[in-house]
Parts: C-alpha cells; sequence; structure tokens
C-alpha cells in the first residue's frame, strides 16, 4: 500500500508545476486526489493523467463561492478530506521595489498568494476535522526567509503566509489538524522558465546556482509535500521548512 492510501487530497495549482507533480505522487502514493486549479485545460489533463483516482474542479482561490465549492465537491466525491495543499500561487514581472513598484503588482499578488491559502483553509480546515483531524500543507518561498529580495510584494505575502501557518497550527492542533509550509528555493517549473530576462533576474539566478542543492525540480517539493500529508511527520506541526539548498541559512 502507498504512503496515503484511503487519503483524500485537495491540491490548488495543481493544473502545473509543484502543485502538478504533487498531484501526480499523491496519487501514486494512494491518495485520491483533487486537482483544484483556474485552468481548465491544463487541471483536466492532469486528472485525465491520474485516472479515476482524480478529479477536475474549476476554482479560483481568491474567490469564497469558489473555493466553497471545491471544499463541498471534494467531500461529495470521496468521501471526506484528510489532505489540504495550498500551491496556487507565483509572482509577477514587475514586482520590485517597495519605492518602484506599481501597485496593480500588490492587488494581483497579495490575493492569489495570501488570500488563496486563507480561503483554502478557511473552507477546508472543517472537512479535515470532520474527518477527524488531517494535514494542511502551504507553500511560502525562500524569499521570505531571506532580507535581500526585490520583489517586495510576493515576499510579504509568503511571510505572511509562513505567520498564518503557524497560526493554524496553534489553533486547529487540539482538533487533529496539522499545519506546516515549505520554503522552495529555485524551482524549474514553467513558469520560471518562461519568465522574462531582466537584470535582477538573472541576478538571483545567479545567487541560487551558488548552492550546490539551490535549484531543483517541482518533485523535490512534491517529496517534501508528500512526507508532511503522510503519517510519517505526525509529530511535525508548525514547522516551517527550506527546500532552498541552504540559501536560506548561509
Amino acid at each position: 500500500m502507498g504512503r496515503l492510501a484511503n487519503k483524500v487530497a485537495v491540491i490548488s495549482g495543481a493544473g502545473a508545476g509543484i502543485g502538478r507533480a504533487t498531484a501526480k505522487m499523491f496519487a501514486r502514493e494512494g491518495a485520491s486526489v483533487v486537482v483544484a486549479d483556474l485552468d481548465e485545460e491544463k487541471g483536466l489533463a492532469v486528472a485525465a493523467g491520474i485516472g479515476e483516482a482524480a478529479i477536475f474542479v474549476h476554482t479560483d482561490v481568491t474567490e469564497e463561492k469558489s473555493v466553497e465549492n471545491l471544499m463541498n465537491v471534494a467531500v461529495e466525491r470521496f468521501g471526506s478530506l484528510n489532505i489540504l495543499f495550498n500551491c496556487a500561487g507565483g509572482s509577477v514581472v514587475g514586482d520590485t521595489l517597495v519605492t518602484e513598484v506599481d501597485m496593480d503588482v500588490w492587488e494581483h499578488t497579495i490575493p492569489l498568494d495570501l488570500r488563496g491559502p486563507f480561503l483554502c483553509s478557511r473552507f477546508g480546515i472543517p472537512k479535515l476535522i470532520d474527518n477527524g483531524g488531517g494535514s494542511v500543507i502551504n507553500v511560502s518561498s525562500v524569499v521570505a526567509l531571506r532580507g535581500n529580495h526585490p520583489a517586495h510584494v510576493y515576499s510579504t505575502a509568503k511571510g505572511g503566509l509562513i505567520s498564518f501557518t503557524r497560526s493554524l497550527a496553534g489553533a486547529y492542533s487540539a482538533k487533529g489538524v496539522r499545519a506546516n509550509v515549505i520554503c522552495p528555493g529555485l524551482i524549474a517549473t514553467d513558469r520560471i522558465k518562461n519568465k522574462p530576462a531582466s537584470s535582477r533576474r538573472s541576478e538571483m539566478v545567479a545567487t541560487y546556482k551558488k548552492y550546490e542543492f539551490g535549484s531543483g525540480e517541482p518533485d523535490d517539493i512534491a517529496n517534501v509535500a508528500l512526507f508532511l500529508a503522510s503519517d510519517e511527520s505526525r509529530m511535525v506541526n508548525a514547522a516551517v521548512i527550506p527546500a532552498d539548498g541552504g540559501i536560506s541559512a548561509y
């Protein structure tokens, strides 16, 4: 039996990148997976590739009704919810220093990277509690752990997500819910590969590449999520886990 046998997972942002890799890995380990994404074409493709153990639910994580529907459909289809993996998010071109950044970047990034996990937790945690508990896994970033990253809006959102995760752990542990957060380094997702070149981006990539394990693949983060989703991590709660090759430490 797989490490996630008989478990049900909702994964936001599962149509691409880390979310997609995690959906596939969770399914291989025995979980039933709800693929949640705004991109219907990509989300349907991921669910179809997994097969009967997965369904796709079109979801805008910034909209309450959409997220509420996601959690309801997950339980209606698979009977319960054990794992909530909040992966939807990302930065945008133009995110820079607080004195220079266009406020449109704020209006896009904060809802996606902070409101999204907030809403998914708001409607997902009651489902976990109904099933006796479960695991909430949030995806922050190494930029929340370093003080010299120029993307100030993204850093703000991902830093807030760390505090939010710790608050969840403190509030819901008595109900059997664990909450942990992963802080990836540079991960070779399609979004990262396709970002336009810039001097600041080149500088950032050069910094990551100074570290032997500073850059990785989506499966590298999916492996961390798999551990946090499984019963093997039952004593891990409120943890901030850097998966950045040491960039945040030295």
